[in-house]
């Protein structure tokens, strides 16, 4: 399979500078509402887990940035990218996260649409990797089950503002993070749009399109946790999403008929 580099783009919500058309009302920009009225359609975004990687088969691991697909998690991002093909063949652009899984997962569906139709589908890296808060364990070699008691005390102290060191973000600045990147999938002028990402973040997507309004807090904190195990999403699944009434709601289903393996997925990432 032929590997394509994926530009790195700055990222920034100034809608003045995507070259974007905004319509403001009173309650703020509903630039999709305008256009369900005027062409009877609204986005669909593809929120699609990287295949399975090195960490979900219970290998060791260190630095999460370069964690790598396994010969399993290659075969289901071929799969996603047939999916792809055959389901949205009018695929505007990808979107993936920096982290090496899900841009390796991304590179096959890049492959096959240049391959089979000669389309070079529109790639931009935007901030959608995965929520990463054990600074400690940065660039020591470990295993999801080596972790796990340190996870589970981190979740239990359910403090959102609470930074491990290095490398990590707390709950507080990730939830922040998916709410910008939320903002522009709402405001997206394409038709279809896939974002190649991971676990957590995926489920904050569609936690925070829940939410009529947040307060930060150990009660969020807890809450989304139980809305993050509530919520499997195999390895290579694909989570479709369409807004209703401008973007202000999201309605989603979880596809996974494409994959013919079954996915462990151990932990998330």
């Amino acid at each position: 399979m032929c590997s394509f580099h994926l530009k790195e783009l700055k990222y920034d919500l100034n809608l003045a500078e995507t070259g974007r058309k905004v319509y403001y009302t009173q309650n703020g920009f509903h630039t999709n509402f305008f256009r369900e009225v005027a062409s009877g359609t609204m986005p669909t975004i593809l929120l699609i887990r990287h295949g399975q990687s090195q960490a979900n088969a219970g290998l060791p691991t260190s630095c999460p940035k370069e964690i790598e697909l396994t010969d399993r998690g290659q075969k289901e991002a071929e799969f996603v990218a047939r999916e792809l093909q055959k389901s949205y063949p009018a695929l505007d652009v990808m979107i993936t996260s920096a982290y090496r899984r899900a841009s390796q997962t991304a590179e096959w569906t890049l492959w096959l649409f240049k391959n089979t139709s000669n389309r070079d589908i529109p790639t931009e890296i935007w901030p959608v990797h995965e929520f990463t808060y054990l600074s400690s364990w940065e660039r020591r070699n470990s295993t999801v089950e080596d972790r796990r008691s340190v996870v589970r005390a981190y979740w239990e102290r359910a403090d959102p503002a609470y930074v491990d060191g290095p490398e990590s973000e707390s709950f507080e600045q990730f939830i922040a993070r998916v709410r910008k990147v939320k903002m522009r999938l709402d405001n997206t002028m394409y038709d279809t749009v896939a974002v190649f990402s991971h676990h957590q973040f995926m489920c904050a997507l569609l936690w925070l399109a829940e939410q009529d309004s947040l307060q930060m807090g150990e009660q969020a904190m807890r809450a989304f946790k139980a809305f993050l195990e509530a919520h499997p999403i195999s390895n290579g699944a694909i989570v479709r999403v369409q807004f209703e009434t401008g973007g202000e709601r999201w309605r989603y289903e979880l596809l996974t008929s494409h994959i013919d393996v079954k996915d462990t997925g151990i932990g998330p990432g």
